[in-house]
């Protein structure tokens, strides 16, 4: 198996096991969804600069910087909160499943920005990645947390901006994974805690007491998955990237969260739909 897609499938893996850890947070704290998605990053961020540190790689370029500070303000720093909204209204596995639909997303904009190649076989994997997530978006009984599913997809597109302005910007660089992965969640926590002061206020520090025990853990995986991804677009196209990352997150998730949260997780509807995404995220790796 190629590196990028080792990676990818990593990476996914890690992504589960963040939202597993949201979902837990988010029952036990009761704190908002902002502020425990801005404790989280901001947790990742100082995860990362650690491991960049002891990773022994040297510092980007300034010329460098802005441009990762650029992709951490549109994921995870624009997205988090709604991600984690979307974790909470309509739960972990479905939240992840929406989620791929970013691969339609990612794979159009790159061929469209990036004159990535057409390929059938990518586009069939892609389209039924699409349709197993198209039904959790029919399944019965959800339909009066569509907000939910809105906060999904629209996580989803961010995701997929990210991926393809990561790639774009990755192509013909040398730089560490574990520092731009740094730059990326340091821009996203300045981001997040800029929406916390505008919606919270004065009380943004209760609110954050509230979270910042829970969020310790997201915040560990996050600084492990995000670096992760990057080196995976550093190394594969995001035709390849995006969809397997995202099919090794939804098995898991369902595992995980079928796991912990009960069989409302892993209903008949959602095990179809991550096997139609799981063949679809194999279908492009194959290709």
């Amino acid at each position: 198996m190629e590196t990028a897609s080792l990676l990818a499938i990593i990476s996914g893996v890690c992504w589960a096991t963040n939202i597993t850890i949201v979902k837990w947070a988010l029952n036990r704290s009761r704190a908002s969804a902002l502020v425990g998605a801005t404790v989280g990053v901001s947790i990742a961020a100082i995860v990362c600069l650690i491991l960049a540190l002891l990773s022994g790689s040297p510092l980007p370029d300034s010329d460098i910087l802005w441009k990762f500070a650029i992709v951490g303000m549109i994921a995870p720093g624009s997205s988090q909160g709604l991600f984690v909204s979307s974790i909470g209204s309509i739960g972990p596995a479905r939240t992840s499943i929406l989620i791929g639909t970013s691969p339609v997303f990612s794979v159009l904009l790159a061929v469209i920005f990036l004159d990535e190649s057409w390929k059938t076989t990518i586009m069939v994997g892609t389209l039924l990645t699409v349709l197993g997530s198209a039904l959790i978006s029919w399944e019965k009984g959800i339909r009066f947390r569509q907000i939910g599913i809105v906060f999904a997809i629209a996580t989803s597109l961010t995701f997929a901006i990210r991926d393809v302005v990561a790639r774009h910007f990755n192509i013909g660089t040398d730089v560490s994974a574990w520092w731009s992965g740094t730059v990326v969640l340091v821009a996203a926590s300045f981001t997040l805690w800029v929406f916390v002061s505008i919606k919270f206020g004065p009380i943004w520090k209760i609110q954050t007491r509230k979270a910042l025990p829970e969020f310790i853990p997201s915040g560990i995986m996050i600084g492990i998955a995000l670096p992760l991804l990057l080196e995976a677009l550093n190394k594969g196209s995001v035709n390849i990237v995006a969809p397997l990352a995202l099919a090794a997150q939804n098995v898991a998730i369902v595992l995980l969260s079928g796991w912990f949260f009960g069989a409302r997780e892993r209903t008949k509807q959602v095990l179809i739909a991550m096997t139609l995404i799981f063949l679809g995220g194999l279908l492009v790796t194959i290709s």
